[in-house]
């Protein structure tokens, strides 16, 4: 009797599990791969609509304008007596205008005087704490503006 089609069938079996494994871990790959395709996406939309929003405002102040007459009431502001302004607004997940409690974002900004100019610092972040100082920021950037005597100021 000979045992040739046994050998062969038990070389066949190896060869299939194998096969499945191979398939298995990189198909395992594949799918970490689109996995961290996705985050980075994310992570990019949400750079986007910081720096849209970042740079709208500081458009604003770079034209003189101020945000509480823009924004309404959807701008929470504080004045120091030395002539600074904090401003806050918050935004959605989808990066609409909203209240503090809706907020998975908020777009701080503090203008000081600097002499003759005035010195903007914008600053987006996410929310995650709903504390300033420990959620993570997005986007930040700074710029000077020089008002202009008599056409107002940010």
């Amino acid at each position: 009797m000979k045992r040739t089609p046994a050998k062969r069938s038990s070389l066949f079996l190896l060869e299939l599990i194998i096969a499945i494994l191979f398939f298995s871990l990189t198909s395992v790959v594949c799918v970490q791969f689109f996995a961290r395709a996705h985050l980075i996406s994310r992570q990019t939309q949400e750079l986007n609509a910081a720096l849209e929003k970042v740079s709208g405002c500081t458009e604003i102040f770079l034209a003189g304008g101020d945000f509480t007459d823009i924004f309404g009431d959807r701008v929470s502001c504080t004045r120091q007596p030395d002539g600074s302004a904090d401003y806050t607004l918050c935004y959605d997940s989808s990066w609409q205008l909203c209240t503090h409690a809706d907020a998975a974002y908020t777009l701080q900004i503090r203008i000081q005087p600097s002499g003759r100019l005035l010195h903007g610092c914008f600053t987006a972040s996410r929310l995650k704490n709903n504390t300033p100082d420990e959620d993570p920021v997005i986007y930040s950037t700074e710029t000077d503006y020089c008002p202009v005597p008599g056409k107002g100021g940010a």
